[in-house]
Order: C-alpha cells, then structure tokens, then sequence
C-alpha cells in the first residue's frame, strides 16, 4: 500500500508540474491536459521498459531468471530477479552489465525520444515527446545512484564493481545457507544458526546473508 500511494502522489505531482509548463509552452489548456496526462503515462511505460532491459541482459548473459514481475499499475514491486551461479565465469562483469541493463534502457529511450521530438512540427507533440524524456532520463539516473536497499541497481553496481569476490562469496553463502534449510526439511524458524554469541534461528541468519540478485523499482 505504501508503495501504491508513492506512485500515485508522483504521479499527481508529475500530472501537476507537467499541466503547468505545457500552459507556458502552449497557451492552451486542451493542449496542456493532454500533454501533462500522456507524460504520466510514459512514466509507467519507463517502468515497464526499465525491468525489460534488465530481462533482455540478462538473457544475452544467461543468467538463470526466475522471478519477474512487471505490474507498474496496481502498485506492485517491478523486479527481474536471477540465480547465478557462484562459479560462474565473468561473473562481476555479467552482473554489472545486468544491473545496467534497467537505467541504460531508460536512458536510451529519452535519448531517442529527444531525437524524435527535434523532427516534429506540432508544439503539443514536441512537448509531449520531451516531458516522456525528462521522466525516462530522471528514472535513468536515480536507479544509478547507490542507495540503501539491497534492489537498488547503484547499490548492486557498487557492490559488485568495488568488491566482486566479497560479492562472489556473498552469493555463496546465500545458497549454502538456502541449501541448509531444505536439506533439514524443517521450516527455516525451527532452524538455528551457530554464531559468535550463541545460536540464532535461522531466519536471522538468512537475512544476514545477501539476497538473490534483484533488480527492483
């Protein structure tokens, strides 16, 4: 729900500063609404197309994908989420470039849009073309800025760009610990970990861990 009332307030606020720079630009407040609506929507179709290229890299990369969930419209969290192997080769690299795969997509769009919007003749199609830029390089670029959660795509480019074997043996220690529970066949409650304090069940110790790799909105 939380989410849900983040897209809509941006949305609303996107709606709001859209309308009043296209009555600047246009004069009209026909020309303004539709422009300022069809902004609002390219900011959903730059959702959709930032999990996609997280998807397309992915695949090119063959990385084992086993979860997306694309659903910019009920609120829901956008991510592609991949199981690499530990050993695999040029791992670093491959996860780098899927972590970039969202915000270049992003970034790539804008990029075209602006070309586009250069070759129109209307000043409604030329503002419409650029408002669905701003939102795609803006979305672009925040994803490419480290924050803290462990989906952020900055985050994960950080993390495997600085430190790739610590990153490496994270992901190692992920599946160890996931393989743990299911050998023991119990739920993950009734499990405890060894620590340097005592034991801990091993929920807590699984949250220590680094999650699966996971690219999300």
């Amino acid at each position: 729900m939380k989410l849900r009332r983040r897209l809509v307030a941006v949305s609303l606020l996107l709606a709001v500063e859209a309308t009043a720079f296209a009555l600047l630009v246009t004069e009209s407040v026909m020309d303004a609404i539709v422009a300022a609506g069809l902004t609002c929507v390219s900011l959903w179709l730059h959702l959709v197309l930032h999990e996609c290229g997280h998807l397309v890299v992915a695949k090119l990369l063959r990385l084992p994908v086993i979860a997306v969930r694309v659903a910019p419209f009920n609120g829901w969290r956008n991510e592609v989420s991949v199981r690499p192997s530990p050993s695999m080769t040029a791992l670093p690299l491959r996860m780098v470039l899927f972590y970039l795969g969202g915000p270049l997509a992003n970034l790539c769009a804008a990029t075209a849009l602006v070309v586009a919007s250069a070759s129109t003749g209307t000043a409604l199609t030329r503002l419409t073309l650029l408002g669905a830029a701003f939102v795609g390089a803006l979305l672009g670029l925040t994803n490419l800025v480290p924050g803290r959660s462990t989906h952020s795509d900055g985050h994960n480019l950080l993390r495997w760009l600085r430190a790739p074997a610590a990153a490496r043996e994270g992901l190692r220690a992920g599946y160890y610990q996931e393989e743990v529970v299911r050998a023991l066949g119990r739920s993950p409650e009734r499990v405890v970990t060894s620590t340097g304090s005592g034991f801990r069940p091993a929920t807590a110790a699984i949250r220590s861990w680094p999650s699966l790799p996971t690219s999300r909105d």
